[in-house]
């Protein structure tokens, strides 16, 4: 079974924001630190907006286009002002945020 992550507030099946303070807070430096692995092949600046919230930009990768590319891999963000968002949930797992790396990774090739 694919792989399904969701980091929109806009995607109707998003549980909502993380409950757990310390867990948010390692989840979203988790997804940062995962995606800044990508610095030297495009994937930058990667910053923390606050706890729950990442946002990323994919270099030669318009942002809209990098949306719907990542929704047909099965991962939802948005995005905001031609940046990727990715806002962590109350479902979100640390694996969740290893698998949006491979994907966004993807759009590197």
């Amino acid at each position: 079974m694919k792989r399904t992550v969701i980091l929109s507030p806009a995607h109707p099946d998003w549980a909502g924001p993380q409950a757990d303070p310390a867990l948010c807070r390692r989840l979203t430096g988790h997804l940062a630190a995962r995606l800044r692995e990508y610095t030297e092949e495009g994937i930058a600046p990667v910053d923390i907006l606050q706890d729950g919230l990442v946002t990323a930009r994919i270099t030669g990768v318009d942002a809209d286009r990098a949306v719907q590319a990542l929704a047909r891999r099965r991962v939802f963000c948005q995005n905001q002002d031609g940046v990727l968002l990715f806002s962590i949930g109350a479902d979100t797992s640390f694996e969740d945020l290893d698998y949006v790396q491979a994907v966004v990774a993807e759009l590197l090739e």
